[in-house]
């Protein structure tokens, strides 16, 4: 799994780097206090000890993120280092990131183990941008002052949703473009995909069109289908969990999967935009109107501005079925 979503040798041969791979993030965990590690011989044994949390962070990659913003800047402070953080986010030049990677660099060398300077400076720019996308400041790349997306976080991941369709390409090209040339790991789009459809499931246990405990969900259905609409596949807005009736005999016409209901389709849309009202309602930042908005006009061809309140949206869907 490892060798195939995330380009690694096969661990025959890199016995060290798997080594990294793994023990790296569990000492992080164990640190912060999720985990336990106790020395067994020259072996570490850990046990879990927050388990929901550690199925929190498992959902998704933007929960991880939420985590690890609170854990670094967290160890910074304690660390007493926060202040040279601080100071790059109030002035944001060259100069000061030089300084601030230089007295980082200072610190990890005579703090720890690490005498040279190429690990720190490896792990420097991950976490100087984490932090500089939570409170939207600059950050590092190459050496330079530069703005810093989600997708810069994200490990050894191709953007797919960068990936825009031509308005005179027909869809069927599209697709065969998409996933023939830009996806050159199948197997990842796919095991992002299925992540994105266990994360869905984890947040709604019932249905999100009947919303009773009468009515569990366990399908979790593309409501643009991913045949038709592979840049929308691993995208949680795109799914909406609801019961094997509903997914089989009402969203998929006489069951055939690579068909679907347009009426029901509605029906899905306007569902999934409750779920997503009722998040930003609670707070919760599992979904983002903005994502639903897009989805919308790409699976309907529309051009909805991001600035649609939630009833205007919901009228554009109903309008565009009737």
């Amino acid at each position: 799994m490892v060798t195939e979503i995330f380009n690694k040798p096969e661990i025959k041969k890199a016995d060290n780097e798997y080594d990294k791979f793994f023990s790296q993030p569990l000492k992080m965990l164990a640190y912060s206090g999720l985990i336990s590690e106790t020395k067994k011989g020259r072996s570490n044994e850990y046990k879990i000890i927050e388990k929901g949390f550690i199925e929190y962070i498992s959902l998704r990659d933007r929960n991880a993120y939420y985590f690890l913003t609170i854990y670094l800047e967290k160890v910074l402070k304690d660390s007493n280092i926060w202040k040279y953080f601080d100071s790059f986010f109030k002035i944001q030049d060259k100069n000061s990131l030089y300084e601030l990677r230089t007295k980082y660099v200072d610190f990890i060398i005579q703090n720890t183990p690490i005498k040279k300077e190429l690990e720190p400076i490896r792990i420097f720019n991950p976490l100087l941008n984490t932090l500089c996308f939570k409170y939207k400041k600059l950050g590092s790349k190459l050496g330079d002052i530069a703005e810093i997306n989600y997708n810069d976080l994200l490990y050894n991941r191709v953007n797919w949703r960068d990936i825009t369709k031509d308005k005179s390409m027909t869809r069927e090209t599209f697709n065969n473009i998409f996933v023939n040339e830009n996806i050159d790991n199948i197997k990842s789009y796919k095991y992002h995909i299925e992540k994105t459809k266990r994360f869905v499931k984890a947040i709604h246990k019932n249905s999100e069109i009947h919303r009773f405990d009468a009515y569990p969900a366990t399908q979790a259905h593309h409501i643009f289908l991913s045949s038709q609409f592979p840049e929308l596949a691993d995208i949680p807005e795109n799914i909406i969990a609801i019961t094997p009736n509903q997914h089989f005999y009402r969203a998929h016409p006489n069951n055939k999967t690579s068909v679907v209901d347009k009426s029901y389709q509605a029906i899905c849309l306007i569902s999934k935009l409750d779920s997503i009202e009722n998040d930003y309602r609670n707070d919760s930042n599992n979904y983002s109107k903005e994502h639903f908005i897009e989805i919308i006009n790409i699976g309907l061809g529309t051009e909805i501005h991001h600035t649609v309140d939630f009833e205007e949206l919901k009228h554009n869907i109903i309008t565009y079925y009737t």
